[in-house]
């Protein structure tokens, strides 16, 4: 929750010429303005974008497929229950554990070649130092990734090999796509227009979505194509095609592609869904500092159905199949978002686990 919160309070921050209001009333604006964004455009944004042009260098690599979001993560791709303590990495359900060859871990990316890892001199997020890279192969191998970055957010879709992520090079904001298997750039696009000191990103098969101080930006890594659909704004949250945006009140979740709404929650309160790495589930977690009632609802976004899981659901990761799993004294839980039952898993633990790194919670900045 601090990370996500630090990074849309600087979004919002950056807009100002004026000393940063506090938190709430930031997150309130924010919100509300990425919603009224959203609407404006949404109805025609299927049929008229904004084409911004750019030149984009495609550097290898096939055309990928799109993501189908129903049919969720492939199970081999799957770690299970991933985390970190330290520098040690957890995944295939806890079940195998690897050491980083650094100081601390910052945070976890599925991919569907393995746990991209994110380390570096301590284990912060924000104004942590430089952000060096590892992935995690399914069989325990440790490869190194040759991304070195700093302050950039980063982001991956458990489908593809790939890490995505912004810089600004010398006043020209690109988009990078890099593929972590075989640890090569596959893809840099130039986004003319694009101007902030803080770029978030998210990415969901061939589509990079940038936040840029309240503009949005659509790449298609694969053709350099730029849209400005207006779908997204802000810290854009996207996974198995599908965009999460909220405002005061309520939160929606919506075709990344169409705009088409999927699901509308409404709350008395400022809050957002956070979906699941595969984005058939959605966590509705309300932003108040009083709002902790020691459990929480649960999100079909095909369907509507919800369910509620005890606990507090910052304390949650998701493994990229969209189940649900937190860290206890004794072990884990996991818990299905279709029916909200959880089973315990015993485990000895070297390291207080509030201290952990969570896979499928890696919001940044």
């Amino acid at each position: 929750m601090t990370e996500r919160l630090s990074a849309l309070m600087q979004l919002e921050a950056d807009r100002l010429d004026v000393p940063p209001p506090p938190a709430g009333p930031v997150l309130a604006q924010g919100r509300a303005l990425r919603r009224r964004r959203r609407l404006s455009v949404v109805g025609a944004a299927a049929s008229v974008l904004l084409v911004v042009g750019g030149g984009a260098v495609i550097l290898g690599g096939d055309d990928p497929s799109r993501p189908t979001p129903s049919t969720g993560v492939d199970a081999a791709a799957d770690p299970g229950v991933t985390f970190a303590l330290g520098s040690t990495v957890y995944f295939d359900d806890a079940t195998q554990q690897v050491t980083i060859d650094d100081k601390a871990v910052k945070s976890l990316y599925y991919t569907s070649v393995g746990v991209l890892v994110r380390h570096g001199n301590n284990s912060y997020s924000d104004g942590g130092g430089p952000q060096r890279f590892s992935l995690v192969r399914p069989d325990g191998t440790v490869s190194p990734v040759s991304v070195e970055t700093e302050e950039t957010v980063h982001a991956t879709d458990p489908e593809q090999p790939y890490v995505a992520y912004a810089q600004d090079t010398g006043g020209t904001v690109e988009v990078v796509v890099h593929d972590v298997d075989t640890d090569t750039e596959v893809a840099r696009v130039p986004v003319p227009g694009a101007a902030a000191s803080f770029l978030p990103v998210a990415i969901s098969g061939d589509k990079v979505y940038l936040g840029a101080e309240g503009d949005d930006f659509v790449i298609d890594w694969s053709t350099g194509e730029i849209t400005q659909p207006g779908i997204v704004s802000g810290y854009p949250e996207i996974a198995g095609g599908r965009v999460s945006n909220s405002e005061q009140g309520s939160a929606t979740v919506a075709d990344a592609e169409t705009g088409d709404e999927l699901l509308t929650v409404s709350f008395p309160d400022y809050g957002y869904l956070s979906l699941s790495p595969d984005g058939r589930f959605a966590t509705l977690e309300i932003e108040s500092m009083d709002a902790g009632t020691g459990e929480f609802e649960v999100y079909d976004v095909g369907t509507g159905s919800h369910v509620t899981v005890q606990g507090q659901v910052y304390d949650f990761g998701w493994t990229a199949g969209g189940e649900l799993f937190r860290l206890t004294q004794d072990g884990f839980d996991s818990c299905d978002p279709a029916t909200g039952e959880c089973t315990s898993t015993p485990l000895e633990l070297d390291g207080p686990i509030a201290e952990a790194q969570l896979g499928g919670r890696t919001y940044e900045s």
